[in-house]
């Protein structure tokens, strides 16, 4: 590959990164580039232009190693990938008790989208365990994206009354694995944990506690079994916990953020019956949004390091 080729390919990558960025150092990245890839071959010059892009990506969207956001899904990643595995498994063992095998062809799709998600999501959760981050990332990838075709060929079957309704019920059990998914892989790989007792308990607790937590009263068939303001506090207290990152209270935020993929997930649709409607939701909605911009901006004023603001974690 020629500098002038590498130069092209580098820049194209660079279109990721923050403008500033790209016009100070895009020269200098387009060097480095053809320097570390000129005696490699073709895969390894596509890795590295994956993490180049990649790392573009991670700065506009301030999910980097030094950031707060960056951190907080780091932290989160045991607990998200254990959360993901345990509800996995608690899942396929109840579908395998009462489900067979389709022979039609849109149906045996599904049933390969399904079970294609919840076998992802525990060998997820296994290479975690393992510390093999980067093999966890990507079945928690595949997972995410099994989620979604199940999500699509549930909520598009032909003679559905209310597509919109058919979704938000199948996205009670799809919803968490695309949520949890998207926590995962905004982690930076450089600053996920290494598989030390501590962090290996810490997915094995969250594998052993979500399914306990979300089979228990039987949430997900029987939403009337929770008032609607218990249903929206599941909500809201952790995103809460999730905003308090900001200030830099990890201990307080982590939890928040493993926990909020299955709350939001599974309470959204029972609101919605609950309420007669999605519009009636609104006012809740624009409170939540109206303390989660303040707790923010009063964040972005004083600082993790300003008054009230202790770094726990």
């Amino acid at each position: 590959m020629s500098m002038s080729d590498s130069t092209l390919v580098v820049r194209t990558a660079l279109a990721l990164y923050p403008g500033r960025y790209r016009r100070e150092r895009g020269d200098e990245l387009a060097v480095v580039f053809a320097d570390t890839t000129a005696e490699a071959g073709p895969v390894a010059r596509v890795r590295e232009l994956f993490d180049l892009g990649a790392y573009g990506l991670r700065m506009r969207t301030g999910l980097t190693s030094t950031s707060t956001g960056g951190r907080l899904a780091a932290l989160a990643a045991p607990l998200v990938v254990g959360a993901a595995g345990g509800l996995a498994a608690g899942q396929a063992l109840l579908r395998y008790l009462e489900s067979e095998v389709p022979h039609m062809r849109w149906g045996l799709l599904h049933f390969l989208s399904f079970w294609g998600l919840l076998g992802a999501a525990v060998l997820s959760a296994v290479a975690a365990l393992l510390g093999r981050w980067t093999v966890a990332k990507l079945l928690s990838g595949v997972s995410a994206l099994a989620a979604v075709a199940d999500l699509a060929w549930e909520a598009s079957r032909p003679g559905l009354l209310q597509p919109l309704w058919t979704f938000l019920e199948v996205f009670q059990w799809d919803g968490p694995f695309v949520l949890w998914a998207l926590v995962l892989l905004a982690a930076p790989k450089d600053v996920l944990p290494a598989p030390a007792w501590r962090e290996r308990g810490l997915v094995l607790a969250a594998a052993v506690l979500t399914p306990v937590v979300a089979f228990a009263d039987n949430v997900y068939t029987s939403w009337y079994h929770l008032d609607r303001q218990w249903r929206a506090l599941m909500i809201v207290v952790p995103l809460l916990m999730v905003l308090t990152a900001v200030r830099g209270w990890y201990l307080v935020a982590v939890p928040g953020l493993a926990a909020l993929p299955w709350t939001f997930s599974v309470n959204l649709h029972a609101l919605w019956q609950q309420e007669g409607g999605a519009w009636r939701l609104l006012p809740m909605i624009v409170l939540t949004v109206a303390v989660s911009v303040a707790l923010v901006l009063v964040g972005r004023r004083k600082g993790p390091a300003g008054p009230g603001g202790r770094q726990l974690v």
